[in-house]
This record gives C-alpha cells, sequence and structure tokens, in this order.
C-alpha cells in the first residue's frame, strides 16, 4: 500500500496511490497507521501533497553510507575516523518543519548556500525498546523519500563545535510523496537492507543515482542502535543519511554553483514514488 495526504480541490483528504490514481482514504483528521483497503473515489489531481504523517514523532538522522561518509570527509581535508565503523551514529532533527512534494521551500534568511541531502525514510510502525537486529523488519511501517535540506556555509561553523548539525539542517525537511508499506518492500528485502533504487534531479538534470543496498550499517542495526535502552514509538522516522553523491558538497568543487531560487530538486524511486519541490 501507498498511503498519504494531500490537498485536492483545496481540502485535505488521506489517500492510497494506487494505479497513478489518488484514492479517497479519508478525512485526514483520520490515523493514517488505520488505513484500510475500502477506498472511495479518485481524488483526481493533487494541488500539492503534505507530509504524509501529520504529527511525526521524534526524527533520527543516520550516517549510514560509507561512500558519503567518505567522499564528504574528503572534501573537508578528513580521513575517516575508525569509530565510525564501530557505531552507527546519528543526530535527532526538527519535526516541525516538514515539506510535501510538490510544496515550495523557502530559501533560508541566513544562508547563500543550500544543498539537497537524498535519503530514504523509514517510518516505525509501533513502539519498542532494546529491538533485536533480527526483529527489526517488523517495527518498520513503511519507507518513504526523504530530502534533508542543508545550509552548508551554516553546517561548515556547526561541525566545527562538535555537537552535530542543529540551526543549519531544522529550517526544511521535505517528506513524500507517500509511505510505502512493508508488503510492496518484502521482496526486496535481502536481510540488510532494500534493494532500492534512488535517483534525484536539479531543474530536470540527473544529478545522482544510487542504491540503498549499499548502505555499509545495515537497517536492522540502526533501528536496533536507536532503540538501544531507548523507546522508538509509532511514527518516529529513522533517516538513512545521504545516498552516495546525493548532495552537492560530496562533488564540491571551487566555482561549483549551489541552489538557488527558483530552483526545482527531484528525488525519485520505482518503489518509493517522486519527491518534487521548488526553491523560492
Amino acid at each position: 500500500m501507498r498511503i498519504g495526504r494531500g490537498v485536492f480541490s483545496g481540502e485535505v483528504r488521506r489517500f492510497i496511490f494506487r494505479d497513478g490514481a489518488y484514492l479517497d482514504a479519508g478525512s485526514s483528521t483520520e490515523d493514517l497507521f488505520a488505513a484500510h483497503e475500502e477506498f472511495k473515489d479518485d481524488l483526481g489531481t493533487p494541488d500539492y501533497l503534505l507530509p504524509p504523517l501529520k504529527k511525526p514523532g521524534q526524527i533520527r538522522d543516520f550516517y549510514a553510507f560509507e561512500e558519503h561518509a567518505a567522499n564528504s570527509r574528503k572534501n573537508r581535508g578528513l580521513e575517516m575516523e575508525p569509530e565510525w565503523y564501530g557505531i552507527p551514529v546519528y543526530y535527532y532533527t526538527s519535526n516541525s518543519s516538514l515539506y510535501g512534494s510538490m510544496q515550495e521551500i523557502p530559501y533560508p534568511t541566513f544562508s547563500s548556500a543550500l544543498d539537497l541531502e537524498v535519503e530514504v525514510g523509514i517510518v516505525i510502525g509501533k513502539e519498542g525498546r532494546n529491538i533485536h537486529e533480527e526483529d527489526a523488519f517488523s517495527f518498520i511501517y513503511g519507507l518513504t523519500l526523504l530530502n534533508d535540506w542543508s545550509a552548508r556555509d551554516l553546517w561548515r561553523k556547526e561541525a566545527k563545535l562538535n555537537l552535530g548539525p542543529s540551526k543549519s539542517k531544522d529550517f526544511a525537511t521535505s517528506i513524500g510523496p507517500y509511505i510505502t508499506t512493508p508488503d510492496e518492500i518484502r521482496h526486496l528485502w535481502n536481510g540488510h537492507s532494500f534493494s532500492i533504487n534512488v535517483k534525484s534531479f536539479i531543474n530536470g538534470g540527473k544529478f545522482s543515482d544510487s542504491g540503498m543496498e549499499s548502505i555499509y550499517w545495515s537497517i536492522g542495526k540502526i533501528i536496533s542502535y536507536a532503540s538501544m535502552d531507548s523507546t522508538v514509538r509509532k511514527g518516529d522516522i529513522i533517516m538513512t543519511g545521504t545516498f552516495p553523491g546525493g548532495c552537492i558538497f560530496e562533488k564540491y568543487r571551487e566555482g561549483m554553483d549551489w541552489l538557488r531560487k527558483g530552483d526545482t530538486v527531484t528525488i525519485k524511486s520505482d518503489i518509493l514514488g517522486e519527491l518534487r519541490n521548488e526553491v523560492i
């Protein structure tokens, strides 16, 4: 099932996306997790989509792709830290500045170096604590695409202070277009990750193309680590971290452009849909 929230003819509705159609799944005030296969009419073309979860819980953003980590550190003149291979590190990001697909992203007032970050979000479907890696799949409600917008000029300063990114990240995160539940992706699970390819485009030109299966830390491991002596709850989102090649900073060379007002960023997967936003 592919389920989300959107605005159709000015009205907020839940929908089930099937065969290219947005099928009415009831009022947005209903629990998204209670979605069922009994739906009504085709809602037609959405005005825009909203984040699939109206009020997500905690959002933990991991740093789980070795290629991305190594390339990004190299661009800062740094080698990989041995500790990176010892723990699947993450930080908490804001759950209050979320945007859906087709919604406009305001350029941050404090930055002149806006970047995209191609990620996948794992939506937790039930509460758990000290989850074993081999049991982690049963805690997954579904997957969704994410764009972890980043203000790189401020991020460079924050990165020197050893407290994790904050204001350089919390001004905007795009999520959607919907949540794809395990019945749609179980056959792509290999015990380590999902065989799901994700591409990104800037103004229609291909920017990145990489697969989720290249993740260094397994999905089971990052869910287990997040729940170690801590509770993960239904509606929490665990982000994979940036896919290899999925941000400008990883590829940055002197003279390259950051994102500008008017640019459109699209993140696309045959399985997880298309997340598209224009920067204004």
